[in-house]
């Protein structure tokens, strides 16, 4: 049987998310903890890859397992218990041999949160950006990216990807409190293009860089200016990815 697994995770003390050598990941420890309860290595397929330090509030990956006694609860129970805390398995649902965790997926959604004061507690899930920002300069930016565009200036070589063309579909920048939510939706992502976005809309923010030079970036990109400004890894989440209705799955 085929099933989807819903996934959260904290990705301060991970490599990212795909298996590597010698360094502890989100897909390594969840295909080791299948090995343990089942007996048998599972391939686990995500979404898509999140980098070291990135988090993940709704990640969405697939499997093929045998057919279970104790059920898809128990299992999803299982797998928590064999995981360390940092990752949890919310839920877990049997789909269609047609469903697919990356190539089904509508759209994916990111969140990257900035504070505006110091922070101990939340240090690791926010960037600290000091000093005054112009939020009217950076919501300019952020009405800009709405639309395709070709993203090869915030983003970084990929030699998987044939093009860096991206439809974005949903774009804010939100007050809440101390923090600033930085909120994108696209049809895809291209290696570093939410932390490279970031990075350089605190910049026009900051007047460090201006936003008819900021705009030409995503108008005329230049492989040369390929993301020169990056945002730190762990303000960045992956908030939660879409699928068609048809695979009945939790959005």
């Amino acid at each position: 049987m085929k099933i989807a697994l819903l996934i959260e995770y904290d990705g301060k003390d991970f490599a990212g998310w795909q298996v590597q050598p010698d360094v502890r990941t989100v897909q390594g420890e969840i295909e080791s903890a299948f090995t343990k309860i089942l007996q048998q290595k599972i391939p686990v397929t995500a979404s898509g890859r999140t980098d070291t330090g990135v988090h993940a509030h709704g990640m969405v990956a697939h499997a093929r397992i045998e057919e279970i006694k104790f059920g898809l609860e128990k299992l999803a129970e299982a797998l928590n218990a064999e995981s360390a805390q940092d990752i949890v398995i919310h839920s877990i649902r049997e789909v269609p041999e047609d469903f697919h965790a990356r190539f089904s997926a509508v759209d994916r959604e990111y969140r990257y949160t900035i504070i505006r004061k110091r922070t101990a507690i939340e240090r690791d899930a926010t960037w600290y950006v000091r000093g005054d920002l112009n939020l009217d300069a950076m919501k300019s930016c952020v009405d800009a990216l709405i639309g395709d565009h070709d993203f090869t200036s915030f983003s970084k070589l990929s030699d998987d990807v044939e093009h860096y063309r991206c439809l974005v579909n949903l774009c804010s920048l939100e007050t809440q409190g101390d923090k600033l939510i930085f909120t994108i939706r696209a049809n895809r992502f291209v290696r570093g293009m939410v932390r490279a976005l970031v990075g350089s809309i605190v910049e026009v923010g900051k007047s460090k860089l201006n936003f008819d030079n900021w705009k030409h970036l995503l108008t005329n990109p230049i492989e040369l200016d390929r993301a020169r400004y990056i945002a730190p890894a762990q303000g960045l989440t992956l908030w939660k990815i879409r699928y068609p209705q048809e695979f009945h799955l939790w959005e």
